[in-house]
């Protein structure tokens, strides 16, 4: 039992460990430029993903219609 608990324990300070790293890191600034401007164009393609995969996006437009699916049988 004291096994069991001592584990648990242990990977609980693990969990925190881990999730302070995280929260630690992202927070942080970016060094140069470079990596500015990789964050941003990163930002700007994840965002134009979000525009372009939406629900909206995919519904709002009008697929092939019964006639012109014969068009393309050729």
């Amino acid at each position: 039992m004291l096994t069991m608990i001592i584990f648990v324990a242990a990977l609980g300070a693990m969990a925190a460990g881990l999730a302070g790293y995280l929260v630690a890191r992202r927070g942080g600034s970016t060094e140069n430029l470079d990596g500015l401007l990789a964050e941003q164009a990163r930002s700007a393609q994840a965002r134009a993903a979000r525009a372009s995969f939406s629900s909206i996006a995919m519904h709002s437009t009008y697929g092939l219609t019964t006639d012109q699916l014969g068009k393309y049988d050729k």
